[in-house]
């Protein structure tokens, strides 16, 4: 086969060589389009989309030692594109047309974005520990901007795989909260990156637990034959354990009476070890009277050995709260909890 190099002849027609390497690189409502020349002879590029009703022609103009065209389109509207290429000399021969496919993206690609989850911030001893949530698939890093004690505004930035970040030198009576918004590139190609909109995070003080001394906990579900009662998740000792009814399946619900109404910010809890099926979704019902119940929603209990704070939605004020146990990880039909608490912060 003859050299793509150089122009070739089908019957009494000369052409010109067809762009190589085409590579689309999308953006902000523009795009970056380029390719090697393969033949030294071409002059001039057209370029065609929207069905030919949108055009652009270029001479050919290539760096010292290069072989590769570039070409931006500027102000496009968002979406796909379709576009054919022809090279032509200066005889007005031209190539076979060349077709590559990109996309321009813009406002509606941004609304569909997620910032990422921030499930705690917890100010000690002049930093803030940030926990993640997991990160979108297509999300390239968060970024935190936050005031340091002096003032100076600080930028970090997070990797999707990180799951804590530490703000260091921060003031918790000065400020109190931190923004935050999450990067995206919909293309390893990308010329833009692309952003949600910034979100407000309030920090929040340490966990400070109540002391249990005194609390109960109810007998409406419990392994009768063995005594392992609701009463063991009060007693600061991880091996002795409330374990449910193994004659009945899931819902089992536990309810500890705090004697006084607290403000809770969240739970406290330790799974049974060694893990074996730990306690999995839990429904939180609180009340100040033991006769009126509302909901605080479903949380889910970590695998995890160790003392885990479960953080509430929002603080809530009562005497009584429920865990009502609804799976484990096991899948089975009852499982155990070694201890339960409360916390303020």
């Amino acid at each position: 086969m003859e050299d793509t190099h150089v122009g070739f002849i089908k019957g009494s027609i000369t052409y010109v060589g067809t762009p190589d390497s085409v590579k689309i690189y999308p953006g902000n409502k523009r795009m970056k389009m380029t390719w090697r020349l393969s033949d030294p002879s071409a002059t001039l590029a057209k370029v065609y989309w929207n069905n030919k009703s949108d055009s652009l022609v270029v001479p050919v103009k290539l760096a010292a030692g290069s072989d590769l065209m570039e070409l931006m389109f500027d102000n496009m509207k968002e979406g796909t594109y379709s576009f054919d290429i022809l090279m032509f000399d200066n005889k007005n021969n031209r190539s076979v047309s060349k077709n590559v496919v990109g996309r321009v993206y813009g406002d509606t690609y941004v609304n569909t974005l997620l910032g990422r989850p921030v499930k705690q911030a917890v100010f000690d001893k002049e930093k803030v520990t940030v926990s993640w949530g997991i990160a979108d698939q297509t999300a390239i890093a968060a970024e935190i901007s936050y005031r340091d004690k002096s003032g100076t505004r600080l930028s970090v930035r997070v990797p999707p795989d990180s799951m804590t970040t530490t703000l260091k030198n921060y003031s918790m009576s000065l400020y109190g909260t931190f923004e935050y918004r999450t990067l995206y590139a919909p293309d390893s190609l990308s010329l833009d990156i692309f952003s949600t909109a910034s979100q407000t995070v309030k920090v929040t003080g340490p966990p400070i637990e109540y002391t249990r001394t005194g609390w109960t906990g109810g007998l409406e579900d419990y392994d009768i034959p063995t005594g392992r009662v609701p009463q063991n998740l009060l007693d600061n000792n991880i091996n002795t354990i409330w374990h449910m009814d193994k004659n009945k399946s899931y819902p089992h619900p536990v309810t500890i009476d705090m004697k006084t109404v607290n403000t809770v910010n969240g739970l406290t809890y330790n799974q049974r070890e060694p893990l074996d099926g730990a306690v999995k979704l839990v429904e939180i019902q609180v009340s100040s009277d033991n006769l009126t119940w509302r909901s605080l929603g479903a949380y889910t209990f970590e695998n995890l050995r160790g003392k885990q704070y479960l953080e509430l939605l929002e603080p809530a004020a009562f005497r009584y709260f429920k865990v009502i146990v609804r799976s484990d990880y096991k899948n089975g039909s009852a499982s155990a909890l070694a201890e339960l608490g409360a916390y303020r912060r």
